[in-house]
């Protein structure tokens, strides 16, 4: 079964009272005790009212936040409290309401049958001294702890995808109507020697077939690499390649899931530690040139396929220049796809100018479009401009043949950077499951669209057609769709991670699967973040989404980068909180880097922010750490008074997992000065 899930229920107006109780269920959500459901992780396209209701059916327990606000909002007057709520208190959910707002709870009580007594007494909004409100809410968070044990999960959470496995199989199956190039393959098997390297590049203009070709050479070789085949698109012509480091610890994560890799020559150095003495094929399809691909050429045992649009050499690189394909292959290709284009497959052939890409849409088309005649069709592709490039005519055509709707939902496409899911297209479209399955499925059909196995993208060579053509507001706003989906995506590789044990490895699989339209919508919210309050907002929300798998899979120095602009973002967002929270987590990246002195002084501003909001959980949490980094210094003595410190806090909230912490530290610290009796007392 599940862990108890927690569901809070509040006004928008009252997010702060939210934020604040969550923070500290968070440290029963770390020890796998509890899940919490948060609003903020419903993606941008999803039914709001299905996702609470869902949320709500697989609780164990109800907060409300209730306060004058509550109550007027027509939402939890009208469909929250008397429909959802109700319904599943009369089926054993515990309500919990807690009053933050002096208000009369009488008033939700006539909403519906909920049979629960409020938290009474003195609101926590009345309390002066906000350490009180803070013991508060920790008796708060103890009680709820107790609601949820006291009562088995009523559902299953929907259970995650298959961990990762130890022999990774990631090739792509070749395109099922792949035809001719029978010198090209034979030509390539010959370069394959057996026992020794082998590295074969694929190089050729956009469009030309190189990615296909390579996957029927590396599925015929794939049983003579038993111990794993690694495809990867290392994006070498669009806006963010992937790094050399990045393709490097994409295949040693591929063989070790739950890996923390090292940087820089280490980083290397874990690359070829993986490969060794393991018979694998590694495919890097797209590369940028040779800065890319040199690092990555594995250990002799090993075979490597590189396709590129670049022409390039290293040593031992067999290369094959793809051209155009022959008139026979590309009649064959048309009439393979849409055999009704029959004795015209020649002169459409010709005028896709022989390139597998174009011939694909022009027969798609012709699938996809029945009511259009074969003559018609040639006819207008002849009439397109010459002077367009062969991609662009046959896009443009295929374009202008759809609905309107459908062609702006193509354009929209564009802001994807590499593959994507259904859920994605949904969430940038902001169309339900049904239509989002239609569009894609005609876009496919028609052959706009590469898919396969629940994964989409768009052919290079149509991303930046559809890019030209989405423009100003309409493409501000799809990018706004896309970050705040994969801040969703984000959101549950975390929640996944909390679970712990097989589920880890799914939430870091889910991560490692998205990670490079993650970063992309990070990099959108961090660039806008001064322009869009929307920006700013998700610049602050990404590093806490992504706190505990981001530090297993970016380095410092990247976690850095997130950290300050999720600190910029939270300051444009006026989120004291959210702003601390932050500058304890890039402390604690600067002190991974070694530089202990910047994260001490890190570490003070983050303490000041956590005494300003009263944030008690934070200050203690970052009390250690600030006592580690003078331990670090050598300066134990300093290092044992702020332990005291956080001790002192851990007790007054009730911390147990913090004091047990304490404890430790202070017994390292005492050991280190070498009055070990002492140090038995404290681990003791």
């Amino acid at each position: 079964m599940s862990k108890p899930a927690v569901f809070v229920s509040y006004s928008h107006r009252d997010r702060e009272w939210k934020d604040r109780l969550v923070h500290h269920l968070e440290v029963l959500e770390r020890e796998g005790r509890l899940e919490v459901w948060e609003d903020n992780r419903i993606p941008a396209s999803a039914d709001w009212r299905a996702e609470i209701e869902g949320a709500i059916a697989r609780a164990q327990v109800a907060v409300l936040l209730v306060s004058v606000d509550f109550l007027r909002s027509v939402f939890i007057r009208t469909k929250e409290v008397p429909e959802f709520l109700a319904r599943r208190n009369a089926e054993g959910l515990h309500v919990l309401p807690v009053i933050i707002q002096p208000c009369a709870w009488e008033q939700v009580e006539a909403l519906a049958s909920i049979q629960a007594r409020p938290r009474d007494g003195k609101s926590l909004a009345e309390f002066r001294q906000r350490s009180r409100a803070e013991r508060e809410l920790v008796e708060i968070s103890r009680e709820i702890l107790r609601l949820a044990e006291a009562s088995s999960p009523v559902s299953q959470t929907t259970a995650p995808g298959p961990s990762p496995t130890a022999i990774p199989r990631q090739l792509p199956s070749p395109p099922a109507d792949f035809v001719g190039r029978d010198q090209d393959l034979a030509e390539l098997r010959r370069a394959i020697r057996k026992g020794g390297a082998t590295i074969c590049g694929l190089q050729g203009q956009g469009g030309v077939g190189k990615t296909a070709i390579a996957l029927v050479l590396a599925h015929e070789m794939a049983k003579d690499y038993p111990d794993g085949q690694i495809f990867l698109d290392l994006q070498g012509v669009s806006e963010m390649p992937l790094s050399a480091a990045d393709a490097m610890a994409h295949v040693a994560r591929s063989f070790y899931p739950e890996a923390t890799l090292p940087e820089g020559g280490r980083l290397a150095e874990a690359y070829r530690d993986a490969l060794a003495e393991k018979r694998a094929l590694l495919v890097m399809d797209n590369a940028s040139g040779p800065d890319q691909v040199v690092p990555l050429v594995p250990p002799t045992e090993c075979a490597f396929l590189v396709t590129s649009r670049q022409r390039f050499t290293l040593p031992g690189l067999a290369v094959r220049d793809l051209e155009l394909l022959p008139e026979k292959d590309a009649r064959n290709l048309l009439l393979a796809i849409a055999p009704r284009i029959g004795g015209r497959a020649g002169e459409i052939a010709q005028l896709c100018g022989y390139l597998p890409f174009a011939l694909r849409i022009a027969a798609g088309t012709l699938v996809e479009r029945p009511d259009i005649s074969v003559e018609v069709y040639q006819k207008r592709l002849g009439g397109e401009k010459e002077k367009a490039a062969i991609g662009e005519k046959v896009l443009g055509l295929g374009l202008s043949l759809l609905s309107d709707v459908l062609e702006r939902r193509y354009r929209h496409l564009a802001v994807f950077a590499g593959d994507f899911d259904a859920p994605a297209a949904g969430a940038v479209w902001g169309l339900g499951e049904d239509e989002v399955d239609e569009a894609l499925g005609t876009l496919v059909r028609g052959s706009l669209l590469e898919g396969k196995d629940g994964r989409y993208r768009l052919h290079d060579l149509a991303r930046a057609f559809a890019a030209s053509r989405l423009m100003g507001e309409e493409k501000e706003q799809m990018e706004l769709r896309h970050a705040e989906h994969y801040r969703s995506v984000l959101w549950e590789a975390k929640r996944l991670y909390l679970e712990g044990n097989e589920h880890i490895l799914a939430g870091l699989a889910l991560f490692d699967r998205e990670w490079h339209q993650i970063a992309a919508g990070q990099a959108w919210a961090a660039d806008k973040l001064q322009e869009r309050e929307s920006a700013a907002l998700l610049a602050s929300e990404y590093p806490h989404a992504g706190v505990y798998v981001l530090s297993l899979r970016l380095p410092p120095w990247q976690r850095i980068a997130w950290l300050k602009a999720g600190r910029e973002g939270a300051r444009r967002a006026n989120d004291r909180a959210a702003e601390g929270r932050h500058l304890g987590n890039l402390g604690l990246a600067y002190a991974d880097l070694g530089e202990t002195q910047r994260a001490i002084e890190t570490y003070e501003q983050h303490l000041a922010i956590a005494r300003e909001v009263g944030d008690h959980l934070g200050e203690g949490t970052t009390l250690g750490n600030l006592g580690n980094a003078y331990a670090d210094l050598g300066e134990t003595r300093r290092a044992i008074e702020i332990y005291e410190q956080r001790l002192t806090i851990a007790r007054e909230i009730c911390d147990r997992r913090g004091e047990g912490n304490a404890f430790g530290c202070l017994g390292v610290a005492y050991k280190n000065l070498g009055e070990t009796r002492r140090a038995i007392e404290f681990y003791a």
